[in-house]
This record gives C-alpha cells, structure tokens and sequence, in this order.
C-alpha cells in the first residue's frame, strides 16, 4: 500500500548532508550524516503512515538496525515472533495453577536464548512473588 520513490530517498539523502553536523574527521562525519539520514528517513516516512501503521513500522526498522549492527540474536528475534516451536519436549507440571501448559513450555523454551537462560531459575525462585 505505501510506496516511497527513489526521488523520495535522493532528497532526504541530500537534506541530511545539508544538516548534518559537520566534521573533519571522515568516521565521525559518516556517523552524523547517518543518524541525520536515519532521524529524516522516520519522521518523514511517520508523516506518511496511518496510525496503526507507525508502530509496526519502528519495530521493523529497529529490528533491522539491530541486524545490521549484529546485535541482535536471531535465537532471540524468533522466539520474540514465534514463542518458539514446541517439538513436543516433556516439561513436566507447571510449578503453579496460575501457569498453563502452554505458557510452561514458552517459559522453559525461553532458556534456549542465551541472554535469557537465567530468566527461568529466577523465575521458579521467586515464584511466591508472583
């Protein structure tokens, strides 16, 4: 449905040369001429979008920054989309009534991130709490 020009891009391009900062040092130039371009290319693109639309449009460009900038777990990115993929794993009970089955599963295929794998130790210790 939206669709954007490349006489779209040629300008916002040139409109973040003419305001970015300026510097002698060519990294450190890169590295505004690449915000400004980032900061016009939103608010621009923002100007353009229904409501409903903004939000899934700053998720997919965070996600792909974060890719492009290899900080991002694709481990991650799919259990985030997906929940993971239960294979059909024996968990056991959930420790609480409150826990279903499938939120069990979610909760135990969470670990299998390595930025996570000590959300569900610390989960079952302080279970009381929740």
């Amino acid at each position: 449905m939206y669709q954007y020009s490349l006489p779209f891009f040629v300008k916002l391009f040139e409109s973040a040369i003419s305001q970015a900062e300026k510097s002698d040092e060519l990294e450190e130039r890169l590295g505004y001429l690449n915000t400004e371009f980032l900061d016009l290319l939103f608010r621009q693109t923002c100007i353009s979008l229904f409501e409903k639309d903004k939000l899934i449009f700053s998720f997919m460009l965070s996600i792909k920054l974060l890719q492009l900038a290899k900080e991002l777990d694709a481990a991650e990115l799919t259990f985030l989309l997906t929940g993971g993929v239960a294979l059909g794993e024996d968990y056991g009970s959930p420790p609480a009534e409150w826990i279903t089955e499938k939120m069990w599963g979610e909760l135990n295929r969470l670990g299998s991130c390595n930025s996570l794998k000590t959300f569900l130790p610390h989960f079952l210790n302080n279970l009381e709490t929740y």
